[in-house]
């Protein structure tokens, strides 16, 4: 019991403290707020989270196992139980992925000539461009995909050099 109480002063507020950190940066995170260390904040640091509340159920383990014999709260916890399991089906039957991941992934095994008139450009500007960037393709018949491999960059940057 004594084991408990002590648990209880750090794990209570710690569960607090970590949910207010995870609400707010998911809060942000959800309207597209991606300033300063948002993102990694909360990835990272949800972990806390997680923590908090293992430690908070072992404090609280016999109020724990009150809200399970209660049919409200074993009907709370099936309910959450169950969306966790529909979280890993997807939404369509075709499997499609994120409209913008195919379109980025498309021109990124597309040509530098290809992706160059896509963006309203000649291919020899594009190439120049691209190496007033630093990042020097070999032809402009390469993938945007190769030229980003070569050059030690990502796919995605050399587009958004190109456009």
């Amino acid at each position: 019991m004594k084991r408990d109480i002590k648990l209880r002063k750090w794990a209570t507020p710690l569960t607090i403290g970590a949910f207010a950190l995870s609400a707010v940066t998911g809060i942000l995170l959800f309207f597209k707020i991606h300033i300063g260390l948002v993102k990694p904040v909360h990835e990272w640091l949800s972990w806390l989270l997680v923590l908090g509340a293992i430690f908070h159920t072992i404090a609280n383990h016999s109020f724990f196992m009150r809200y399970l014999a209660q049919p409200v709260g074993r009907g709370i916890l099936i309910v959450f139980g169950l969306l966790i399991c529909l979280s890993f089906f997807p939404l369509n039957n075709n499997g499609d992925r994120n409209p913008y991941a195919k379109m980025s992934n498309a021109l990124s095994q597309s040509s530098l000539s290809a992706v160059a008139k896509i963006a309203h450009h000649e291919p020899e500007e594009a190439v120049n461009i691209l190496r007033a960037k630093g990042i020097y393709p070999d032809s402009k018949d390469q993938t945007i995909q190769e030229i980003a491999a070569k050059n030690n960059s990502q796919p995605l940057r050399v587009l958004s050099l190109i456009f």
